[in-house]
């Protein structure tokens, strides 16, 4: 905090300085002009733009200037000179002043030419900075050039020639050269209409007097020019050989989420996002274009936020010991720890050419998070702040009482049994008339979310900054008080040069969560026996008659009484140094700094345990888990650019990349406590465990990367690294990776333009190339050791935990992709195809062993390989532009496919493994749907024999296959403006097949202890029946039939769904309201999220298909957002 101070402290008074600097002082007799610019240079930071030999015809001045303002110095020193100047933004354009011809007459074009010295010019953007990199090329001819660092340019430029100023996400301008001086031309660049909507800001010629030019150019609002964010640099739609998505902040402030990953589900093709628990602070699966990999888990995307490597999949937090099963968090997610009100873009890289620079971090995809930086110098201050509820999603219909009781006695029935002293639910024990829902009780709250953003920003000459916090407090639908709770503060501060050699950018965030929820998910509770006794008494406190006699028995209600809290804490921390030597060199370095560190404490305290139970404070237990990642990334590189006269564009990028990960975590478990008091400090319990684990993963590589357009119609792209892991052993921690990448912009040829008028745009686009892959732990190339769960003389010893594999090396991933992107009408129906095939080979892979060996598993390359392809589309179609009303549609599908195309004998441990087949499916028993006489389920072996259930059933029965993968995914967005009112909506849909209700039951229904779903009232009951539900029943015999039902097709059902995903309603205040309230810009809103879902799937819910774990809940918020 001392340090982003004094940064912050700096800024404003390098603001307040330049606000004074803006005087000259200056005395002499015989001051030249040149003595006056520098002068002006030195003390003001205005650079002086004039033609060579100009200032010869200047008179030398008698000045005497004492910190007089700078415009009225300028009158002073020009007064009476043959001189003439203008002011544009930080550049003094100085020129000869018109004289007319001795005979009055005009010069011929030939004459002009000879006279007609170099151009120099100037580029500057809308808010007035200088430009640097702009292409300058007249129209036409071999001749061209870039800006230099201060956004200046000089060129030769003769009478008649058109002279056309472009760069990346900009609108083009183009001039021409008239009696010596520039006027602007209409720009009818070829395959680039529908670049300006209306009202939008235009690229601009403020200065073409004479010998000097200066110009403005406006953003393009077309998707084409909107900047990509890529590696180690940026690019746009148009002239990127590559398949990039990129997601705006406008489109992630639609979604009132935690998680960035929310906002994007469904809006990437190829990407596809699972929200695995609707707790706040919970975990999410992201897997682009299908699992590439055998290891479980290891095809998670890279994730760089601001330059920085980013924690991607879960986080290290506790394996929840107190209950056996992973946390109620399902191990969390990194991004829960950025706010997603702070994330400028997302952009995601998905094919070869644009991963492939990241080496083996990139190997599975890489996501781009941008944060929001200082842009401007104007003061602004902006408030975002919405509150609303988190409701419980979709759910499946239990039974009430009186239908529960019904299949309970028809269960005894069948099984000719009477009702018994143990069935405290039919025996009278348990009222019949008493129904609770369960559901309802234990996870029916109305959850409040608040959110408050507030951010200001300013800036003066070279320098801007902003300044953000954040405030944010989620609740829980469960029965408990705790919630989520966070707050951040963040700055961005961007400073330079004068004439802008020397830029540095510096962006920090400091964010910390507190989770105090239960560390419990209640969702498999609410299957509770609806007639059961409640589980609270009146005054709130446990109920523990309702749980019989059995001290030892505990009731899920006491669960309320555990302690959890989880205390989170993220640093994030970035600097970008860029040095321009010359207008062709970029030298650029990128420092960043991410740090994530937690605390948890669980506890047991004797309130979970009945009262009865004088054992209960021996059995207290406390558990303290401590984890922190590390992540330091330094990325020193260069870039050369040169114009190939005026049509081709040569870019070359020379870099490496450092980057150092260090993990550790540390468990405490205490058993036995004199106080609940203590059980924060589990150190002092009767018995005491503790676990420490430490790793550390360092990587470096080199690597080069060069662009080649040509007239802006081809694009050739080559990208080579040399990558280094402490992943493997000595001697083969280095591979050699590369891409290469082509693009035609077909829209520009003559021919074609001339026969499709209606093609405003197309491209074709391929890439191909290899990269490596080290998706396995740290330190397998050796042998570890862990500390001994016993002791001997009273010392600890030490055991081998893993057999080294010195001889680990690379995995190697072909990837190639073929692309077409179209635009019609002006570019307002865009299309966009992709086909893409990937093959991963030298698979590293975890081998089982034999427990006589004295290790479980062994690391090993295998020769297994994995084929993924799929195709992806996206279609954005302006149905409807008017002044007062449009109407946008945007579309994307992705259709992936996966295939296992060998597979080693040795290596194929697990038995859903088939050749030709997903690596994500399943191999089931053959289901038969329920016999009608007998009322059980029925199955057919592998010799084609049906039969009820013999026992005899082996892995060789399993003859079907069913791919748990999505069939396809994608969503429909559309958005409408009317007036002051804007309305956006998207659906989201997902095809894929997973485990219905019955799949994931234990046993029939009929046994006394839980309630079921209404389905089962489509039950067997008589002989002849045709139905998929078998008869109910009260016996354990049942057991067996269930778990071969379980591992059957029967077991699975579609899962397709569609999805109301987002709905953001807003109203934008109008100019004249802004101005009465003193107000920049305003508006309410109104958001939701999860609204609706449509399925057949008959479980909790067909996203996360988990019926033990909450579904992703239903949010709606109402906010407003000004800006003063």
């Amino acid at each position: 905090m001392r340090f982003t101070t004094l940064l912050l402290t700096a800024a404003l008074l390098q603001t307040h300085a330049t606000g004074r600097a803006q005087q000259v002082s200056i005395a002499g007799r015989q001051l030249t002009m040149r003595e006056i610019f520098k002068a002006i240079k030195d003390q003001t930071g205005y650079v002086v733009l004039n033609q060579k030999g100009v200032l010869s015809d200047a008179r030398p001045l008698a000045l005497s200037a004492n910190a007089v303002p700078l415009l009225r110095f300028l009158e002073l020193a020009f007064r009476g000179q043959p001189l003439e100047y203008m002011v544009q933004g930080k550049t003094i354009l100085v020129t000869r002043k018109n004289q007319p011809t001795p005979d009055g007459g005009t010069t011929s074009t030939a004459n002009i030419n000879a006279a007609l010295p170099p151009v120099n010019g100037v580029v500057r953007s809308g808010d007035g900075k200088p430009m640097p990199g702009v292409t300058v090329v007249i129209v036409g001819q071999n001749k061209g050039t870039v800006t230099a660092a201060n956004g200046t340019f000089t060129i030769e430029v003769a009478e008649g020639d058109l002279l056309r100023i472009s760069a990346v996400g900009f609108l083009p301008l183009t001039v021409k050269r008239v009696n010596g001086s520039f006027v602007a031309v209409k720009d009818s660049q070829p395959g680039r209409p529908g670049n300006k909507d209306e009202g939008e800001a235009v690229s601009s010629l403020l200065s073409g007097s004479s010998a000097l030019l200066s110009v403005r150019l406006a953003p393009s609002s077309s998707p084409l020019d909107e900047v990509q964010v890529m590696a180690y640099g940026t690019t746009t739609k148009r002239f990127n050989a590559g398949n990039i998505s990129s997601i705006s902040s406008k489109e992630i402030a639609k979604s009132p989420v935690n998680n960035v990953m929310e906002a994007l589900q469904g809006k990437v093709p190829g990407l596809f996002i699972q929200q695995v628990t609707g707790q706040p602070g919970g975990a999410f699966t992201v897997r682009m274009r299908g699992a590439a990999n055998l290891t479980t888990g290891a095809t998670q995307p890279l994730i760089i936020v601001d330059g920085v490597r980013f924690p991607a999949g879960t986080l290290p937090l506790s394996t929840n010991t107190l209950y056996g099963t992973q946390s109620f968090l399902q191990g969390g997610s990194g991004l829960n720890y950025i706010n997603p009100n702070d994330i400028e873009s997302v952009d995601v890289l998905k094919d070869i050419d644009a991963t492939a620079i990241y080496g083996s971090s990139g190997a599975y995809g890489v996501i781009l998070i941008t944060t929001k930086k200082a842009r401007g110098n104007r003061q602004a201050f902006n408030a975002n702040v919405y509150t609303g509820v988190s409701l419980m999603g979709k759910a499946p219909k239990l039974m009430n009482t009186e239908e529960y009781l019904l299949l309970r006695r028809e269960a005894l029935k069948n099984d000719h049994l009477q009702i018994s002293a143990q069935d405290l639910d039919l025996n009278g024990t348990w009222p019949e008339d008493r129904y609770t829902n369960w559901r309802k009780e234990l996870m029916g709250k109305a959850a409040a979310t608040t959110n408050i953003n507030l951010s200001y920003s300013g800036g003066a000459g070279n320098t801007n900054y902003l300044i953000s916090g954040s405030l944010r407090n989620t609740g829980n639908i469960q029965r408990h008080t705790g919630a989520n709770k966070d707050g951040s503060l963040r700055f961005a501060l961007n400073t330079g040069t004068t004439n802008n050699k020397f830029n540095m950018s510096l962006t920090g965030t400091y964010l910390s969560s507190v989770n105090d929820m239960v560390p419990q998910d209640f969702s498999g509770s609410v299957m509770a026996v609806p007639n059961a006794p409640r589980p609270f008494n009146p005054d709130g406190s446990i109920n523990w008659d309702a749980i019989g006699t059995n001290v030892n028995s505990t009731s899920f209600a006491s669960n309320i009484n555990k302690q959890y809290k989880n205390t989170t804490n993220n640093l994030l921390a970035n600097a970008t140094l860029t040095y321009r030597p010359t207008k062709s060199i970029t030298l650029n370095s990128v420092f960043g700094y991410n740090t994530i560190n937690g605390k948890e404490l669980i506890g047991n305290p004797t309130s979970t345990f009945n009262p009865s139970n004088i054992l209960a404070a021996t059995q207290t237990v406390g558990i303290l888990h401590q984890f922190s990642t590390r992540s330091i990334t330094i990325s020193p590189y260069g870039e050369y650019r040169k114009m190939i006269t005026s049509r081709g564009n040569l870019s070359v990028k020379i870099g490496a990349e450092i980057s150092n990960q260090l993990s550790q975590m540390t468990d405490i478990t205490g058993t036995g406590f004199p106080s609940d008091a203590l059980l924060v400090n589990p150190a002092i319990a009767t018995s005491v465990v503790s676990k420490y684990e430490l790793n550390e993963y360092r990587s470096i590589g080199t690597y080069g990367i060069v662009k080649f357009v040509w007239n802006e119609k081809y694009i050739a792209n080559v990208n080579l690294r040399h990558d280094g892991s402490t992943k493997f052993g000595p001697g083969r921690r280095f591979g050699n990776f590369g891409s290469g990448a082509l693009a035609w912009i077909f829209s520009e040829e003559k021919l074609l333009k001339d026969k499709l008028p209606a093609l405003s745009y197309g491209k074709l686009r391929v890439s191909s190339g290899v990269v490596g892959g080290d998706a396995i732990g740290d330190f397998r190339y050796i042998e570890t050791y862990q500390a001994m769960s016993g002791n001997y003389d009273g010392k600890t010893g030490l055991q081998p935990n893993a057999l080294p594999n010195p001889i680990l090396n690379w995995e190697r991933n072909f990837n190639s992709e073929a692309g077409l992107e179209l635009g019609f009408l002006d570019n307002k129906i865009m299309a966009d195809f992709s086909y893409y095939l990937n093959r991963a080979g030298n698979q590293l892979l975890s081998q089982p062993l034999s427990s006589v060996t004295g290790y479980t598993s062994y690391t090993l390359n295998s020769d297994a390989l994995i084929r993924n392809s799929g195709y992806e589309a996206s279609v954005t179609s302006d149905n409807i532009r008017k002044k007062h009303f449009s109407w946008t549609t945007r579309f994307n599908i992705t259709v992936p496919e996966s295939k296992l195309l060998r597979i080693p004998t040795q290596a194929n441990q697990n038995s859903n493994y088939v050749l030709g087949k997903p690596v994500t499916g399943v191999l089931l028993y053959k289901y038969n749907g329920v016999n009608p006489e007998t009322g059980y389920y029925s199955f057919t072996n592998s010799k084609g024999k049906t039969d009820d259930f013999s026992g005899s059933f082996t892995q060789a029965d399993k003859t079907e296959f069913i791919d748990l993968a999505p069939k396809y995914y994608g969503s429909l967005t559309n958005s409408f403006t009317y007036k002051q009112f804007s309305l956006d909506f998207s659906i989201n849909f997902t095809s894929r097949k997973g485990k219905n209700l019955l799949g994931n039951a234990l046993l029939p229904f009929g046994i006394f202890g839980s309630n079921g779903s209404s389905m089962w009232l489509e039950r067997w009951q008589k002989p002849g029946d045709q139905t998929d539900i078998p008869k109910v029943s009260t016996q354990f015999g049942n057991f067996g039939r269930q778990l071969i039902f379980n591992e059957s097709t029967g077991a699975y059902s579609d899962a397709t769904y569609a999805r109301l995903q987002n709905v953001s309603l807003r109203y934008t205040l109008s100019e004249a309201l802004n101005k009465r309230l003193h107000l920049k810009n305003g508006s309410i809103y109104l958001q939701g999220q999860n609204l609706l879902t449509i399925s057949k799937y008959n479980g909790l819910d067909p996203e996360n298909l988990n019926p033990s774990v909450i579904p992703p809940l239903r949010v709606i918020t109402a906010g407003i957002n000004v800006t003063l």
